[in-house]
């Protein structure tokens, strides 16, 4: 089986936003699909492979703030309107987020 597809993932989509290690700059995201152990995003700008960034994001109808470091492992364009499909790989996750992510995946939609 390939690994990066051993986990659940979901849909999903909600906005995000991500920074560098040091916090000198945040880009948005659009967050497209998640599992227990990366995600995939959607931005503007391409990203640099094995670049370790910290995503931000709420599930939807939560206030609950996750806070996740990664690192990208592949973008590439997408459509024609300088957009940008992003896999990464979580390296530092909270045990509370991970369990909300867990929950998010298995657990049916609505």
């Amino acid at each position: 089986m390939d690994p990066r597809r051993e986990h659940v993932r979901r849909l999903l989509q909600v906005d995000a936003h991500l920074s560098d290690m040091h916090g000198t700059y945040t880009q948005p995201a659009q967050i497209i699909d998640i599992s227990r152990m990366g995600v995939a995003f959607v931005s503007d700008h391409a990203m640099r492979t094995d670049e370790q960034l910290l995503l931000n994001f709420c599930f939807p109808g939560s206030a609950i703030r996750n806070e996740i470091t990664l690192t990208v492992v592949n973008s590439s364009a997408v459509g024609t309107h300088g957009r940008f499909r992003n896999g990464a790989r979580f390296i530092a996750i909270s045990e509370a987020c991970a369990d909300r992510i867990v929950d998010y995946v298995t657990t049916a939609p609505v």
